[in-house]
């Protein structure tokens, strides 16, 4: 978001100093609020969205309700979810996108008197702004999507439903609206990685800066197709897989189940029918994409309107049938109420920061936070002299640690930042020749990095992957926008490595090797040709080393050892197991020699025919294939 103020959000001289570079259009209206009104005060945009939702949430409730102060009670339990009220104070950008959403669903549903032209590209412009602000909303865009065609060509009065001349220009219309928001991004991050939507689908698009699979993260979601499909019930009682707070009330378990139970009894009433169908349908592609709370705020509020709907329906047939029966279902309008309240508790204590609220705090501590407010807009300004002079000499940033380059976006905008801490850079030859050439096309400027101090030691190693050696620590104060909340870092020198290769030297130990050392020839002087289930072999591998370094030889703890290990796959290609034998290398040995060593193999416990795949490890680092280094695949059947 600082970046895309001034600019592009990757600079001139940059390697890719965040995990993803997401599209930075919500970023830079947070950072407008930001400058504009300062840190504490620019979070108000998240509040302007919400406000702006609930306006929209009444246009749809009119009908409904006719009383003003009953209205606003329901618009109330509406946004009173805590995924939502978490979001209002961070710069978290999840909300922005919920008014543009929530606006194209109104278009979607009420097309009666509408021009279809003016509608579709209203439609397609507001969903296409919703997908730039953030990737994941594309689940939304389909089921809003399919509904608008439907009324378009089904209930729209004659003189707004388009004739067969008029849908080529509708359909061309309606891409130019959808992709005119996303163009500018997509372009620029196309032309850096050869992937429009790049780290995503790279299965697809084959980015040689990231592996081609899928993005998945294991923590959140389900497993499975059996349990995609259900998740939005099964999430009710696994809420540890759903986001990193262990908390949910149940908003969208409750909607998914009216969802359903509305499609199938609720047909006559069209509006509501196809609320429940895009809350359903929205649900399960959302489960099918990740399965994370926080990119579920829309189905929130939309569960939240048929749960209204549905209290009112009931409410109505209580009042007009003097019925026993009808009391039988007095229970349900408590029922679907009853997440709210967790909900509002749990926001009363907790927001996503993980900061404690305004109600935790006392009046002492929000006066002297308040001296702060229209005057924090500068993070450099809240640093000491002496700390800002070290910064001052930053030529270059290495970003090493968790969160730390959007510190050094904000001490030095300007200042190219170069990422060695995320290894998907790094597992194609082309990243790493890329890293290689941003670090030598900067050789004048001097390099520094911020880290913790429990993030040291880490931070050295991924320096040393990279072929970069760390200098004298110092310790830096950087309080963050207030003097309440201080991080104690260290900022220190990066220097390029001087490479060991004459015979008389060792290469250096207790270290991680770095990428260009990662190149290895193995070989075996006695393969098998076939081994009984279970039995143990003993392999004669032949290990060159086959970079432009020494190997260092034993080291003082396992870590960093190298060594080399084998792994079983059938022929087919699945994985027996993730390592089988290994065997460490005990001198150093130099560029161009090479060292016997005796690998024992145990044959798996059934017969077949498998391949004996062998590869050199670094221990806790990486194997020596995954840096590109050519592995040794032997085919061994067994008996």
């Amino acid at each position: 978001g600082e970046r895309a103020l001034r600019g592009p959000m990757l600079i001139s001289g940059d390697f890719f100093p965040t995990p993803a570079p997401f599209n930075p259009t919500p970023d830079i209206i947070t950072g407008l609020y930001r400058h504009a009104f300062g840190y504490r005060l620019g979070t108000i945009v998240n509040l302007v969205a919400l406000l702006w939702t609930a306006a929209i949430v009444e246009r749809l409730m009119r009908d409904w309700i006719r009383s003003v102060w009953f209205r606003c009670a329901a618009i109330l339990f509406v946004i009173a979810t805590e995924q939502l009220l978490f979001q209002i104070n961070n710069y978290m950008v999840d909300l922005l996108a919920l008014p543009l959403l929530l606006e194209a669903t109104v278009i979607a549903l009420n097309l009666k008197r509408v021009h279809a032209m003016r509608s579709t590209i209203r439609l397609l412009l507001l969903l296409g702004a919703a997908v730039a602000f953030k990737l994941a909303n594309l689940i939304y865009a389909v089921p809003i999507s399919f509904v608008f065609l439907a009324n378009l060509f089904t209930t729209a009065s004659p003189n707004v439903r388009p004739t067969i001349r008029q849908l080529p220009q509708i359909a061309l219309a309606a891409t130019i609206a959808f992709v005119l928001p996303l163009v500018p991004f997509t372009i620029f991050i196309y032309r850096l990685t050869g992937n429009p939507v790049f780290p995503f689908y790279n299965g697809l698009f084959k980015s040689p800066y990231w592996p081609q699979g899928a993005l998945f993260d294991p923590r959140w979601g389900p497993y499975g197709v059996i349990e995609t499909i259900v998740w939005p019930v099964v999430m009710l009682f696994r809420p540890e897989r759903l986001s990193e707070y262990h908390f949910y009330s149940g908003r969208l378990t409750l909607g998914f189940v009216l969802a359903i139970s509305l499609i199938l009894i609720c047909y006559r009433h069209r509006r509501v029918w196809q609320l429940a169908f895009i809350t359903f349908i929205g649900a399960i592609l959302w489960s099918a994409g990740s399965g994370y709370i926080r990119y579920a705020l829309y189905l929130e509020l939309t569960s939240g309107l048929l749960m209204i709907w549905v209290i009112l329906s009931v409410w109505k047939k209580l009042r007009e049938q003097n019925s026993r029966a009808w009391f039988a279902v007095a229970w349900l309008p408590l029922f679907l109420l009853l997440p709210s309240p967790f909900a509002l508790a749990h926001a009363y204590k907790w927001e996503w920061s993980a900061r404690e609220t305004i109600f935790q705090r006392d009046v002492r501590t929000d006066l002297d936070e308040a001296s702060n407010l229209l005057r924090d807009r500068s993070l450099t300004a809240y640093i000491a002299p002496e700390d800002r002079k070290l910064v001052d000499d930053v030529g270059l940033w290495i970003e090493t640690t968790y969160k730390t380059s959007a510190i050094e976006a904000l001490l030095k905008p300007q200042t190219p930042i170069l990422g060695v801490r995320v290894p998907e850079y790094f597992v194609n030859a082309a990243g790493r020749n890329k890293f290689a050439e941003a670090v030598a096309a900067q050789s004048d400027k001097r390099m520094f990095t911020l880290t913790t101090r429990e993030g040291l030691d880490n931070a050295r190693n991924e320096l040393a992957n990279r072929g970069l050696s760390s200098g004298t620590a110092h310790s830096v104060s950087i309080y963050y926008f207030a003097r309440s909340l201080k991080f104690d870092l260290l900022l220190f020198e990066v220097s390029r490595r001087e490479r060991q290769t004459s015979a008389d030297s060792a290469a250096e130990k207790g270290i991680a090797l770095p990428d260009d050392a990662f190149s290895a020839r193995l070989s075996v002087a006695n393969p098998p040709q076939t081994m009984r289930v279970g039995q143990k072999y003993e392999l004669r591998v032949l290990l060159t080393n086959a970079s432009a370094l020494t190997w260092p030889g034993q080291q003082r703890t396992w870590q960093f050892q190298l060594t080399v290990g084998n792994r079983w796959s059938r022929k087919s290609g699945e994985k027996v197991n993730d390592v089988d034998g290994r065997v460490a290398l005990f001198q150093d040995l130099r560029p161009g020699e090479t060292v016997e060593l005796p690998l024992t193999v145990t044959a798996p416990n059934q017969p077949g025919i498998y391949i004996l795949q062998l590869d050199a490890i670094q221990e806790s680092v990486a194997w020596f294939g995954d840096r590109g280094s050519p592995v040794l695949n032997l085919t061994v059947r067994v008996e």
